[in-house]
C-alpha cells in the first residue's frame, strides 16, 4: 500500500515539476519550486509511513491484550476455531460420504465456501506460530534456571 501511495503522489508531482520548467526562466526559482515540492513529496512519504507504523503497532496490542488477558475463553479461542474447522472437515469429507454410502442415500455434495479456508487457515497459522513461539519462550525461560 505504502508503495501505491509513493506512486501516485510521484506521478501526480512529476508533472508539476515539468510544468515548474516550462513556466518558470530562472534557474534559482526552478530550483527552489521544485525543493518544495521535493520536500511536500517526502513530508507526505513520513506521514503516510508514521501511520502505516501505528496501524501495525495497534495491531500487535490487540493481539498481546488478548493473550495476556485473564479470561481463559479468549486465550482458547483461537484453539476452538481450529477444532470447529477440523470438526468441518471431519463431516463434510469423512464422516456424511461414510454414512451415506453405508446408508445407501444419494446426498448433495456440500460446498465449503473459500472464505472458510481463507479465514481457518489464518486463524491456524496464527495460533500456531502463536504456541511454537510460546514453547520457545518457556524452553529459553528453563535453559537459564
Amino acid at each position: 500500500m505504502f508503495k501505491n501511495i509513493l506512486k501516485l503522489v510521484s506521478t501526480i508531482i512529476s508533472p508539476v515539476t515539468d510544468m515548474i520548467d516550462d513556466v518558470v526562466t530562472t534557474d534559482e526559482e526552478r530550483l527552489k519550486l521544485k525543493n518544495k515540492l521535493k520536500e511536500i513529496e517526502n513530508n507526505l512519504a513520513i506521514a503516510v509511513m508514521e501511520h502505516e507504523q501505528e496501524v501495525i503497532k495497534s495491531k500487535k496490542d490487540v493481539m498481546v491484550a488478548e493473550l495476556e488477558q485473564d479470561d481463559k475463553y479468549t486465550k482458547r479461542a483461537r484453539p476452538t476455531v481450529v477444532y470447529g474447522g477440523l470438526a468441518v472437515i471431519l463431516l463434510k469429507h469423512i464422516l456424511v460420504p461414510f454414512i451415506t454410502e453405508l446408508a445407501g442415500i444419494n446426498f448433495p455434495d456440500i460446498a465449503i465456501p473459500s472464505e472458510f479456508w481463507l479465514a481457518w487457515g489464518g486463524v491456524t497459522g496464527v495460533y500456531s506460530f502463536r504456541r511454537t513461539q510460546e514453547k520457545l519462550e518457556k524452553t529459553k525461560l528453563e535453559e537459564k534456571k
